[in-house]
């Protein structure tokens, strides 16, 4: 599952959830105030690649 990041409007805060994509767009509660807070910037995060990680041909190496 990603995980969204959301800004309220009300107080200005920022916070994180872990959402299936099907509930992306919905709003969410902020833990600050209560209101309703919309989705803003998605926070991503993939592996970077280290010495004997996947590469391509998936034989272990990065190349």
């Amino acid at each position: 599952m990603p995980i969204y990041e959301f800004a309220c409007a009300r107080c200005g805060a920022t916070f994180e959830e872990l959402l299936p994509s099907s509930r992306r767009d919905e709003p969410q509660k902020c833990p600050s105030c209560g209101a309703r807070a919309h989705r803003g910037v998605t926070a991503c995060a993939a592996p970077a690649p280290t010495k004997g990680g996947c590469g391509p041909g998936g034989r272990g190496r990065v190349t």
